[in-house]
């Protein structure tokens, strides 16, 4: 049984860039943005916005297939971390657990110096720029999310729609952010991939979401709308970065969220469970789990205490598998992506009450599928609640972006990839 593990605040210029302005071939740097805003739609409808910003791109298709030998790609893309960046957004119906909206664009390599800024350690405020789309630090302290991306939405194994998502809103930091000691999530004998949850539980504004999909005969449907000042749920904001191919460090991960109560901004634990790879003379790195209390408010979130005799988290089966028809409709079968059917949390809080969850991960609530990640959010059972919470539960196996199956379905997301401009 494993110790949870000890958590440290938040050190300011892990809100920053972390990696080398200007990345050469070696090593493989990759970092990313997170974030996400949950608000109800015109109708008062719940959704959730998710959006990364990536910069070097650890999961850029053609950047895995080039450094996996796949056909040509290394020749006609290279694998050189400074070549990539993009975003990455899906917009989910929560009522439904659905994803209604799924958008990749990428910058050409020529764009990237211009069109890509990110602020570093000592500038005077956090600015992260990708385009028309951006992060940025206001004057009175709080930040402004800015989403202006386009998508394509596959029809057929060869046909898109087109999509378009715009997002506006405003973050105040509220729980203060946290991260492991050093933010370092991981270690492979030096080879650090790290993480800081920057923002755990802040207060968010919504001021606008529009997102449009082209119907057949040219003109657009709307498939959500939310007006400035409709009620937003809340958000969340993290921050991760590292020193070598993502799926030479990471083997696998379970992350996620369970709300404690119904309320906008409640109480939340958190829970980050990693493996790392092993050979080439070390050992697999499995550190111990993160499972954090996150309050409501403005106190610092803790480390959860362990329960004697209980794990704190474990995967249980039996393992169930996931195939695109399942999931997200992507269009190609045939995956079996391998999932726990449940996960379990366990650990008392500050005012050692014990909190056991369970989270049961079914196909009907799958929001994202690829062959080497699966999203759900399930509904989830807490004590004291008469009606269960919507929760985030994600499950990433990183050394399946080895398989040639994945590089297929990588390949093929070309279909659905749009160049910014």
């Amino acid at each position: 049984m494993m110790p949870i593990r000890a958590i440290s605040p938040l050190l300011p210029e892990f809100r920053h860039a972390q990696t080398p302005a200007n990345p050469g071939p070696a090593p493989a740097y990759y970092e990313w943005w997170y974030f996400e805003v949950e608000f109800n739609d015109d109708s008062g409808r719940p959704f959730r916005a998710i959006t990364s910003f990536h910069y070097p791109h650890a999961l850029d298709a053609r950047r895995v297939l080039a450094h996996e030998h796949y056909e040509d790609y290394a020749a006609r893309y290279t694998t050189h971390p400074g070549h990539y960046a993009g975003i990455a957004s899906y917009v989910v119906d929560v009522e439904k657990t659905e994803n209604v909206a799924l958008l990749i664009s990428r910058f050409r390599v020529q764009d990237i110096g211009t069109r890509v800024t990110v602020s570093r350690p000592g500038d005077p405020k956090v600015a992260l720029r990708f385009g028309n789309s951006s992060f940025l630090e206001n004057d009175d302290g709080t930040f402004t999310l800015t989403v202006r991306q386009r998508g394509k939405h596959p029809v057929s194994l060869t046909r898109t729609r087109d999509l378009d998502l715009e997002l506006t809103a405003r973050f105040t930091q509220n729980t203060p952010g946290f991260q492991p000691p050093d933010a370092v999530l991981l270690d492979q004998s030096g080879v650090q991939h790290h993480w800081a949850c920057v923002m755990p539980n802040p207060v968010v504004r919504v001021d606008g979401v529009r997102v449009l999909r082209r119907r057949l005969n040219g003109s657009w449907s709307s498939l959500c709308k939310a007006s400035a000042g409709v009620g937003t749920i809340g958000g969340y904001h993290d921050h991760q970065w590292g020193g070598d191919v993502f799926w030479a460090q990471v083997g696998r991960w379970s992350w996620g969220r369970v709300p404690l109560s119904r309320q906008s901004a409640s109480r939340k634990i958190l829970y980050f469970d990693i493996d790392g790879i092993g050979g080439g003379g070390y050992p697999v790195s499995h550190p111990d789990p993160i499972l954090v209390e996150i309050p409501s408010g403005a106190t610092a979130p803790r480390a959860l205490d362990e329960a004697a005799g209980l794990a704190p988290f474990s995967l249980i089966g039996p393992v169930d598998s996931m195939n695109f028809g399942d999931g997200c409709k992507f269009g190609i079968q045939g995956q079996d992506v391998p999932y726990h059917r449940t996960a379990k949390i366990q650990g008392r809080d500050g005012a050692g009450v014990l909190h056991q969850l369970t989270i049961t991960h079914e196909r009907k609530h799958n929001v994202d599928t690829w062959p080497f990640y699966l999203r759900f959010a399930p509904p989830v059972k807490v004590a004291g609640l008469t009606a269960k919470v919507a929760t985030i539960s994600e499950i990433m196996q990183a050394t399946r972006l080895r398989l040639p199956k994945t590089h297929k379905v990588l390949a093929r997301s070309e279909l659905i990839t749009v160049t910014e401009s």
